[in-house]
């Protein structure tokens, strides 16, 4: 042989030996596989669990669900006989308003974040792998939070809250002149705004910076001084403006309100989301069931709370549109019910020592309401994943939805890999949700945030959270 085909032969025996030496490494590109087996899954939708199955889970999403699945490669989860359900869906947060509507004056944007960034990772190791904040500067958390800079659930934002001068959205102190900006406003929590341009401006803005929804003050609010619940402001056309920007940008307005004049005017401009509404009758409910459009359902903060204590930080003014709800609210309820209308619940929690009681607004349809008002432990889980879920998926669109690539809200083969292991069967029996430790491991995008199936000397041990003062003990 001569020099020339030894150097040859070299070089390829070279690379050879280079290329079995990197395709480990190419092997390790692949997506990470968790196996989690020993459970029984509810896939979110289903009557009935599906026993003794494993679930393989590939990168960020589920990839098999059967008996006896093989993957050697896969890093092991033993489920200890736990039930796995989808991350619940909380639809009805405000990360950035701690302490109530008035805090604004009191607190900088600073602290808000702060307080906001704790209590997004707070309600993600409870539980809750999707949220919907729901008036609020949270664009930028989101975005953070979304591209993995900071723990916290997914989310989708509707970013500073639309509203009329005197309306849900005007947190102004009451000495406020005719054009002050309260801080609320400076920092971007909400928007007061007069007018259709007013409202096309500032829905635009809102949607340009990375909102995927609006949220509108369509009537009067009960955490506010100076709006009567029963407001007719804003105007048909300032609703009409804001869908109109909603539209444009793939998005859809969620509307604040309690009663049946806002709710009518609201869903003739077009609106998909209703929130509250516990001054409504047969005269908004069954147009409502008709358009099929949904519910936004909070049963602790509508029933629980305001027919019981109410926050320190009310004012007579709140205490007194607190018990007005109070007294309409079971009609409500019922009528929603009697109509089938599409219902998912929120919490509605904003206060420094508010958030644990989040996870108490999922069993409070099944353990709060009175006895003959009651939904099942099984209605009050797809209130919480699937139902959710679903909306969310048909009502943004892929202009403004980061998350249409797998289903939210199920465990199913494809969807996003967004799954809970509980110490029993949360669908039969959902009071056991409220014990912190009946929750045993908290996994969302694949990744495992909470873990309390080893023992507290594991290296993938991790503690679950719990309320400690003004803060959050994580």
């Amino acid at each position: 042989m001569n020099t020339k085909a030894l150097l040859l032969n070299t070089l390829f025996a070279a690379s050879i030996a280079v290329t079995a030496a990197l395709s480990p490494a190419i092997a390790e590109d692949k997506p990470a596989q968790v196996l989690i087996v020993n459970v029984d899954v509810w896939d979110g939708t289903s009557e009935e669990l599906k026993k003794g199955v494993d679930v393989l889970v590939e990168g960020n999403k589920i990839k098999k669900i059967a008996r006896g699945i093989k993957a050697p490669n896969a890093t092991t989860i033993n489920g200890q006989g736990g039930t796995v359900t989808p991350g619940l869906i909380d639809m009805h947060q405000h990360l950035t308003l701690n302490g109530g509507t008035a805090a604004g004056e009191k607190w900088d944007a600073y602290v808000q974040g702060a307080h906001a960034s704790r209590a997004a990772e707070y309600l993600l190791r409870s539980g809750f792998t999707t949220i919907r904040d729901i008036a609020g500067n949270t664009i930028g958390l989101k975005k953070a939070i979304n591209e993995n800079i900071l723990p916290g659930p997914r989310m989708y934002t509707s970013g500073p809250a639309l509203g009329p001068t005197g309306g849900h959205s005007d947190w102004a102190p009451r000495t406020a002149a005719p054009g002050y900006e309260a801080y609320q406003e400076k920092v971007g929590n909400t928007h007061v705004v007069d007018g259709r341009t007013e409202w096309l401006r500032a829905g635009r803005w809102n949607m340009r910076n990375g909102a995927d929804f609006l949220k509108v003050m369509a009537g009067g609010g009960v955490a506010s001084e100076f709006d009567p619940l029963h407001l007719q402001s804003p105007s048909p056309e300032e609703m009409e403006a804001a869908v109109q920007v909603a539209n444009e940008y793939g998005g859809y307005v969620a509307i604040h309100a309690y009663t049946d004049d806002a709710y009518l005017k609201s869903l003739n401009a077009g609106v998909k989301s209703f929130e509250h509404g516990f001054l409504t009758t047969e005269k908004s409910i069954k147009p409502l069931a008709k358009a099929g459009a949904w519910w936004s359902f909070q049963p602790y903060g509508g029933y629980t709370l305001l027919c019981g204590a109410y926050p320190d930080w009310y004012t007579d003014v709140m205490i007194k549109k607190g018990k007005m709800v109070c007294e309409g609210v079971i009609n409500t309820i019922k009528t929603m019910k009697k109509y089938k209308v599409n219902t998912f619940v929120g919490s509605d929690m904003f206060g420094w020592d508010n958030w644990h009681n989040a996870i108490r607004n999922v069993a409070s349809p099944t353990v709060e309401l009175p006895e003959d008002l009651r939904y099942t432990s099984l209605e009050s889980m797809k209130m919480s994943t699937s139902l959710p879920g679903q909306f969310l998926r048909e009502n943004v669109n892929q202009n403004r939805n980061d998350f249409l690539d797998a289903k939210l809200g199920v465990v199913e083969e494809g969807a996003w890999a967004d799954i809970l292991i509980w110490n029993g069967d949360p669908t039969k029996d959902i009071s056991l949700i409220l014990e912190g430790d009946n929750l045993r491991m908290v996994m969302k995008d694949g990744k495992v945030y909470k873990n309390l199936l080893v023992e507290p000397t594991h290296e993938s041990f991790r503690a679950a959270p719990a309320p400690a003062g003004h803060s959050f003990n994580m």
